[in-house]
């Protein structure tokens, strides 16, 4: 009896996980996130897609991220960002509206296209540019549909696309500051850190420290605006083995965030010394740095303009 007992149990788990083995086979299989597109980006040896080298407002080389620069008309000057978010940053730092943007195209990055006349997708598994939500283009619509079907995210106009650009700063901001400290971009000062060019130590001017992030990932630190800008006139005077330069921050005077100092407005002979005296006075919006002026004096340059001699006379 207790052996037809045993018998009969052992048949019915077997049918149980029989049958469960079934139910698995007949369900469909379980859905994984979307696939990440199998294209390079950023481009490790790119063509020269653009003359202009850097973005105007974060300083990252154009030529590597071209699958999504933008070009454009602004009042100061024909520039080409990296992205739409370095677009939507730059209007909104200048306080001026680009006109006739050009877009490449996130596939094939050789064409360029009117914006307007673009279709983008938003947050898409397609690596972002500048954002974790990444903004891509394609010359229509059916184009942006297939693509977000296979890798997800919104499909939306120039004009979607550069709104949610524009709303995204603020927390954009600090998650780029967040990671370029993470990964070691930016290595705030220590108290055993000293200026590569005077020899002070930049921690104890937290309000104006300066460094530069070196090719071979090096971190050269400065006390101020106006070492930066003599160590950048030569180089050499201070390393004996100057290596290039990666990217450069500033400490911006209106929050003490640190910001590229490639899109950095700075006012120049003005009545507010730094450490060494003289001072290039960095700031993030023009609006703010035109108020600064008007309370202290002086004129606004940007990067590319910064000498010793303007440092030091502000002319």
């Amino acid at each position: 009896m207790k052996r037809l007992i045993l018998i009969a149990l052992i048949l019915l788990f077997t049918t149980s996980i029989m049958t469960v083995f079934a139910k698995e086979e007949n369900q469909p299989a379980m859905t994984t996130a979307k696939q990440v597109p199998d294209i390079e980006h950023p481009l490790k040896k790119p063509k020269m897609y653009s003359k202009i080298m850097r973005c105007p407002n974060c300083g990252m080389m154009i030529n590597m991220w071209a699958r999504t620069r933008h070009s454009f008309h602004h009042p100061e000057g024909d520039l080409t960002t990296c992205s739409i978010r370095c677009l939507a940053d730059k209007t909104v730092s200048s306080g001026a509206d680009p006109s006739s943007v050009q877009v490449a195209m996130y596939i094939d990055p050789d064409t360029m296209m009117e914006a307007e006349k673009a279709t983008y997708v938003i947050g898409s598994t397609a690596p972002g540019t500048m954002t974790m939500k990444s903004k891509i283009a394609f010359t229509d619509r059916v184009s942006a549909e297939k693509f977000s079907s296979s890798y997800g995210g919104e499909v939306v106009d120039f004009q979607g696309a550069f709104t949610a650009a524009k709303m995204e700063l603020p927390k954009s901001r600090m998650l780029i500051d967040k990671k370029r400290k993470k990964t070691g971009k930016i290595k705030e000062p220590t108290e055993k850190d000293v200026c590569t060019v005077c020899g002070m130590y930049p921690a104890s001017y937290p309000k104006h420290d300066c460094q530069i992030w070196t090719m071979d990932e090096g971190t050269l630190h400065f006390c101020s605006t106006q070492c930066m800008v003599n160590y950048n006139a030569d180089p050499s005077k201070y390393v004996k083995e100057p290596a290039k330069t990666k990217m450069a921050w500033v400490t911006l005077f209106s929050d003490g965030m640190y910001e590229s100092a490639f899109g950095t407005y700075y006012v120049v002979g003005s009545e507010v010394n730094g450490p060494m005296g003289r001072e290039a006075i960095p700031f993030k919006l023009k609006k703010n740095a035109e108020e600064f002026v008007m309370a202290n004096g002086g004129r606004i340059v940007s990067f590319p303009q910064l000498t010793p001699e303007l440092v030091m006379d502000g002319k």
